[in-house]
């Protein structure tokens, strides 16, 4: 029980963490409270719904071990499609059209944010399920799987935003999320050597490429003079010295 315990609260841990470390280093300015504990709870209610329509579309003994592989993968890329619809829609289509969602640093916070509050019951819930041993699996191979996927969605959604684009043009990136996260449940499940090993190097893969997006976010933002470094050394509009790197201006008042 003890060692349960400890399990669950490592999983808190990390999680807050990842959002300190997030917040910490965004160089732009600051999101609204309100709207980070948004997106936590629209993650939370994602992970509600996605429950209970999984529960009710698709059979349990379908995703058991020894289920023949054809239906097996049929499941849990249906499972994919419901857990990433419920992640990332309902707040990309807030999102989108407010104006404080305006650098490409805030697609992965935000996505992140959501995606972790989604995993984080999941995680906490099939380790007081199935015990220690899933649990322990789970907290090396799923930390924060579910927010790199929502996030590298994200990433992409802020960027079509930045660039003036709708935002169905992300729909590769988002079917991508859903297959990965599909493939890498059937892995996991299937019993076979050849695609458990798949399953370690697709979680490995998100987990890498979750900070390359989020410090590439950081680069670009600083490029288009949407960062408090780089090119908010002096202000574009009055080349008053911005020694403080501000996102505005404090000679002019103007973004810096």
């Amino acid at each position: 029980m003890v060692t349960l315990f400890i399990l669950i609260l490592v999983f808190i841990v990390l999680a807050i963490a990842l959002v300190i470390f997030l917040l910490k280093n965004d160089r732009g300015k600051k999101e609204p409270v309100y709207a980070l504990w948004m997106a936590a709870g629209f993650g939370i209610l994602g992970a509600v719904a996605a429950t209970l329509i999984e529960k009710a579309l698709i059979p349990l003994s379908s995703t058991r071990v020894g289920t023949p592989l054809p239906h097996l993968l049929f499941s849990f890329l249906g499972i994919g499609l419901i857990e990433e619809s419920l992640k990332f829609l309902p707040l990309a289509i807030v999102l989108f059209p407010k104006k404080y969602f305006n650098e490409h640093i805030d697609g992965i916070i935000y996505f992140a944010i959501a995606g972790l509050s989604f995993g984080l019951p999941e995680n906490i819930l099939y380790t007081m399920q199935f015990g220690t041993k899933a649990g322990l699996g789970r907290l090396i191979m799923t930390p924060i799987f579910h927010a790199a996927l929502t996030s590298m969605a994200g990433y992409y959604l802020a960027k079509a935003k930045l660039a003036g684009r709708s935002p169905f043009t992300i729909w590769p990136v988002f079917i991508a999320a859903v297959l990965l996260h599909g493939l890498y449940d059937f892995g996991l499940t299937s019993g076979v050597t050849v695609f458990t090993y798949m399953s370690v190097i697709i979680t490995i893969a998100l987990s890498a490429s979750f900070f390359h997006l989020y410090f590439r976010s950081q680069e670009l933002d600083e490029d288009m003079g949407l960062s408090a470094v780089g090119h908010n050394e002096y202000c574009r509009a009055c080349g008053f010295k911005n020694s403080q790197h501000y996102l505005y201006c404090t000679h002019c008042g103007q973004r810096a």
